[in-house]
């Protein structure tokens, strides 16, 4: 009896210092990251730049590789089907949240095992400099005046799309909605032909023509400042708290990778998020700033952002 018990010790110690020495050496190969969107986008761009610091903390590489369709939809099932060895890995943002609640994808975040959530782009709402309002709230309290006066120029589907719920349930029907497809570009387009008179974007895609006195910025979609326009109104600060809807980047391993892997992989990317340079660089290319979160901080955030996207679905279906 006493032999069995130390052989079945032993078996686990065994086990366990070759798991450890397993995970300690991770990563042994290139690991790749699968980004649901078009080469020199943002989140392409945010993607190559960890890749760069990968190589500087672990000598191996970080292949980007981008599969695209279906606002990421495409890449998110691809991923579901990979083998869970730590070795792919999908980088995604809140796009799974609208695919799903708008029925584009039956794919949910929780189908992922999400790593670490990594960096934070505001998104905004903008007018041309000439508009009437200081802020959002001003834009809304004029269209309850004058209905069907203004256009909002809402997104065909996707975030923009739903990004409209929030001004939806402040003043219904108060604006005039039209879908500007084709994403920012198409929008801000609009928005300086004067096709349209309030649209949502990216912060990243609106930068040159708010320096050049084009465009300005109604509210920041987020509960807390972005360095970048430290002076725009919160959606909180504007009685808009449901206006929630920073982009921030995750990684999502595939369904039932282990947890070691997991924490190793979110060891190296801790790192780089510290780095200085990284951080400067981040900003330069992206105006993005870190927003690193792992464990239960991470599956906190990820639910209060659920909340949010179920709610603005169910507001504009």
């Amino acid at each position: 009896m006493l032999k069995r018990f130390l052989t079945v010790v032993l078996t686990l110690v065994v086990l366990l210092v070759g798991t450890a020495s397993l995970f300690a050496a991770y990563p042994e190969k290139p690991v790749t990251v699968v980004v649901p969107y078009s080469a020199g986008g943002a989140s392409d761009i945010m993607a190559r730049l960890i890749a760069e610091f990968w190589k500087k903390y672990t000598g191996k590489d970080m292949v980007v590789t981008n599969v695209v369709g279906a606002e990421g939809a495409v890449a998110a099932q691809q991923m579901l089907t990979t083998r869970p060895d730590g070795y792919t890995v999908l980088w995604y943002h809140q796009a799974i949240l609208g695919n799903y609640y708008l029925g584009v994808a039956n794919i949910k975040w929780t189908d992922f095992t999400p790593a670490c959530v990594v960096t934070k782009t505001a998104r905004i709402t903008a007018a041309r400099a000439d508009a009437p309002w200081k802020n959002l709230k001003e834009a809304i309290e004029d269209a309850k005046k004058n209905p069907k006066k203004y256009v909002y120029g809402a997104g065909a589907g996707g975030i923009a799309y739903l990004e409209y719920a929030p001004v939806e349930m402040a003043a219904p029907g108060a604006f005039r909605v039209v879908p500007n497809e084709g994403g920012d570009a198409q929008r801000i387009t609009g928005l300086l032909g004067g096709h349209v008179d309030v649209v949502p974007l990216a912060l990243v895609s609106a930068v040159q023509y708010i320096k050049n006195g084009q465009i300005k910025v109604l509210a920041l979609h987020d509960d807390e400042p972005d360095p970048f326009i430290p002076d725009a109104p919160t959606s909180a600060s504007l009685g808009l708290p449901e206006l929630n809807f920073p982009m921030t980047n995750t990684f999502f391993f595939p369904p039932k990778t282990l947890p070691g892997i997991v924490s190793e992989f979110n060891k190296i990317i801790a790192k780089i998020v510290a780095d200085p340079e990284f951080k400067k660089k981040l900003a330069e290319v992206a105006y993005a700033t870190p927003f690193f979160k792992t464990g239960k901080d991470l599956e906190d955030f990820w639910k209060k952002q659920d909340a949010i996207y179920k709610k603005a679905a169910e507001t504009v279906k």
